[in-house]
């Protein structure tokens, strides 16, 4: 290869990513879902009132991800996320014992830029093992990282189901606190240096020419998803992010409508987790131009599975197909993280994790609070939002990535 010869060292720690990951969607989990259930079943709080304490974290949200990386620039990776670990259980236990919606929304925006000190972090680990990693060891870091926050998720519901069914959830709510104290430990498994160490040794007369080949080998090999214009992950996310709020924050609506009980909502958000971590497992292993196919079917799927809940307005039937929905919102995240991360990883840069929570943050922040009004009004309008945009959606997707094709 023109006399060129390199060295790469991978010295990195990915298991206690992947725990933290899987501990801290286990406990927020149960205790997210039993407290809004609490504020609307127990308290009986209005919806649009449920909408603004719901979306108070992730509004804040917004510029957490650019505070959290000012404040890990100084005192890095480990430490943010052990910060984050020892804030976050003192801001839930706080909630529970004083649930005024005044004192929850000040509770929640200190959550919210502790999130902000959390996703970006775990984002760049992966992003940053990328360029240290073989095609197939990324994928597997992908893919350990989708199945550990994922079935945190799972496991969490599963377990909040269980115990809101025996006991109530005030008392999960407590549960739930103790639970979120195991972060903690695992974070301190975290690297010391997260940076992973990168050494490159070059044998070469000509100083320009191995970052050509050096660029070359990296896009080429395991950062693909360049070739997708960066507005595809962006739209993807604002798909997904908003659509999952409607969603997920609408269903309590519907039970309490048809006068249905409350634990309900685990199981059916349990059921929606298992769907999507699928969706995201199998996009793992596809390749660019069939992750664009997966994706555009996804957005196609998630329209067809909204018009058949606004038409067919049985408790059991919108259950079934809020759980079966998680495929094809797993279908359109994956393909979002992918170019997300790739990016990433061949510019060397934390810009598109940012970006990429901070639109998160405004889709899941704005949503309930909208739909929060909208619900008092009509608790079906918000699902014509899905259908109308999801449409929109589907013709930009294919008018941007008309250049990705199978060869």
């Amino acid at each position: 290869m023109n006399g060129l010869a390199f060295k790469v060292k991978k010295n990195y720690r990915a298991w206690p990513l992947f725990a933290v990951a899987f501990v801290r969607l286990f406990y927020t989990a149960i205790f997210e879902r039993a407290l809004s259930n609490y504020l609307l079943f127990n308290i009986e709080i209005k919806p649009s009132i449920l909408g603004f304490i719901t979306a108070t974290g992730a509004l804040t949200y917004i510029i957490a991800p650019l505070l959290g990386q000012m404040l890990t620039k100084k005192i890095g990776v480990r430490n943010a996320l052990l910060l984050n670990a020892f804030v976050t259980p003192l801001l839930n236990g706080a909630q529970i014992l004083f649930p005024e919606p005044w004192f929850l929304i000040m509770c929640r925006i200190g959550l919210g830029l502790a999130i902000g000190l959390f996703w970006p972090n775990c984002l760049y680990l992966l992003s940053q093992w990328q360029r240290v990693s073989s095609e197939d060891k990324s994928k597997k870091n992908f893919g350990y990282f989708n199945l550990s926050w994922n079935t945190g998720f799972i496991f969490g519901y599963l377990a909040g189901f269980g115990l809101s069914f025996f006991w109530d959830d005030y008392l999960t709510m407590i549960v739930a606190f103790f639970l979120s104290f195991l972060l903690i430990p695992f974070s301190f498994f975290i690297d010391k240096d997260s940076r992973s160490k990168e050494e490159i040794q070059y044998q070469t007369d000509d100083p320009v020419s191995h970052f050509d080949i050096e660029m070359d080998m990296k896009i080429n090999s395991n950062m693909q998803m360049v070739i997708f214009p960066i507005l595809y992950s962006w739209l993807s996310i604002w798909l997904f992010a908003t659509s999952k709020s409607i969603l997920v924050f609408g269903y309590p609506l519907l039970l309490k409508a048809f006068e249905s009980p409350s634990y309900l909502t685990y199981i059916v958000q349990a059921g929606l987790q298992v769907t999507q971590l699928i969706g995201l497992t199998l996009i793992n292993s596809m390749k660019p131009y069939n992750r664009k196919k997966a994706s555009i079917m996804g957005a196609i799927g998630l329209i067809l599975s909204t018009l058949t809940i606004l038409l067919i307005r049985n408790m059991w039937f919108i259950s079934i197909m809020l759980a079966i929905v998680g495929l094809f919102l797993g279908f359109i995240h994956g393909t979002s993280m992918k170019i997300m991360l790739d990016y990433g990883a061949a510019e060397n840069t934390t810009k598109y994790s940012i970006i990429n929570e901070i639109l998160v943050g405004i889709c899941f922040g704005v949503t309930p609070i909208i739909i929060g009004y909208i619900a008092e009004v009509n608790v079906y309008l918000n699902y014509t939002y899905i259908v109308v945009f999801g449409f929109c959606a589907i013709i930009i997707f294919l008018y941007i990535s008309r250049n990705v094709k199978r060869n």
